[in-house]
This record gives C-alpha cells, sequence and structure tokens, in this order.
C-alpha cells in the first residue's frame, strides 16, 4: 500500500502533462510591433507621402467576436513627411495614436491590410 501511493501519484503527473502536450486547445500569441510596421507599410504602399520613424504598441486586447478570435493592437507611431501635406513642410514628424485589428486564421493573424502573419 505504501507503494501504491506514490506511484499512483507519478501516474497522475504524467497523465496532467500528457494532456498537457497533446489534444488541448491553446490562445494562440497575439500579433507583434513587427507585424504592425508591415501592416502600415503595406497599407502606405501607394503614394510614398510619408516615411514611419518608429511604431510601438501600447496595449492589446484579445476578444471572441462572432466565435472567432480577434486582437486589437493599440501602437503609437511618429511619421516623417517627405513632401508638402497642407500646411506641414517636408520632414515635420508627426505622432499619433491608433489600432490595428487582427483576425485569428488556420495559417495565423490577418491584419487589416489581408496579409496574413503567421505566427513564430
Amino acid at each position: 500500500m505504501k507503494r501504491l501511493i506514490p506511484l499512483l501519484a507519478i501516474l497522475a503527473a504524467f497523465g496532467v502533462a500528457a494532456g498537457q502536450l497533446t489534444g488541448c486547445k491553446r490562445t494562440p500569441p497575439p500579433p507583434t510591433e513587427q507585424d504592425a510596421i508591415a501592416v502600415w507599410k503595406n497599407i502606405s504602399r501607394g503614394p510614398h507621402l510619408q516615411d514611419l520613424v518608429s511604431l510601438k504598441k501600447t496595449n492589446g486586447q484579445m476578444e471572441k467576436v462572432n466565435g472567432n478570435e480577434t486582437y486589437i493592437l493599440y501602437n503609437q507611431a511618429s511619421v516623417k513627411d517627405l513632401v508638402q501635406l497642407g500646411n506641414r513642410a517636408p520632414g515635420t514628424i508627426e505622432s499619433f495614436s491608433g489600432n490595428y485589428p487582427f483576425q485569428w486564421t488556420e495559417k495565423g493573424w490577418m491584419g487589416p491590410d489581408n496579409h496574413v502573419y503567421p505566427v513564430k
């Protein structure tokens, strides 16, 4: 009987570890700052009027919408004007806050630019 109790404890620990490694569904890791930078570059690909100076993730929120995992990446970005835009001279640096919604697909996170960013 004294040998049976430690053996059962070892068997239970092995069962829990095996369950973690096999079929348990997990939450995918969120998109990264590099994914947000790639989204910005893809969206701003048209007439090249601004350069991205920096983009920093400030927050994020994961939620389930209509059964699909979504992630909203909030960011603070700085851009530099390359041409005269309104009253702003070329070289003007402007900072703003924004967000990019990503939707989980079987191949990774799909950004608002309709590109899929695989999970690394």
